[in-house]
């Protein structure tokens, strides 16, 4: 909603502990024009316990999906925000394919 999910830390251990364990925050000022109404639509899908999580039908009368009462103001920095978190994903990618690469072409100088 606001341009990067919000788990986030460099330390890929740690950032999976996290998703385990539920344990999110979402950090001003990135969220501060994110209505209370679509936090609380995450907070009832970032829930360690499947069953305690909405279904497709709680999911979908969700007010915020609904859209009865959701407020309808533009988020300016979301676009900036989604093309930098990207940006940063395809960064990491081409990295891990060079390492491959490279440790591919050393497998292949040993035989």
């Amino acid at each position: 909603m606001c341009g990067f999910p919000p788990f986030y830390e460099e330390n890929n251990q740690k950032l999976f502990d996290m998703i385990k364990s539920c344990t999110y925050e979402f950090p001003s000022p990135y969220f501060d024009e994110i209505s209370d109404m679509a936090k609380d639509l995450i907070r009832s899908l970032l829930v360690a316990d499947p069953k305690a999580r909405p279904d497709a039908d709680a999911l979908l009368s969700h007010p915020w999906i609904m859209g009865d009462k959701t407020p309808r103001k533009m988020l300016p920095t979301v676009l900036t925000k989604m093309k930098e978190y990207n940006a940063k994903r395809r960064f990491k990618k081409a990295g891990y394919l060079i390492i491959a690469a490279h440790r591919f072409r050393n497998i292949l100088k040993i035989k």
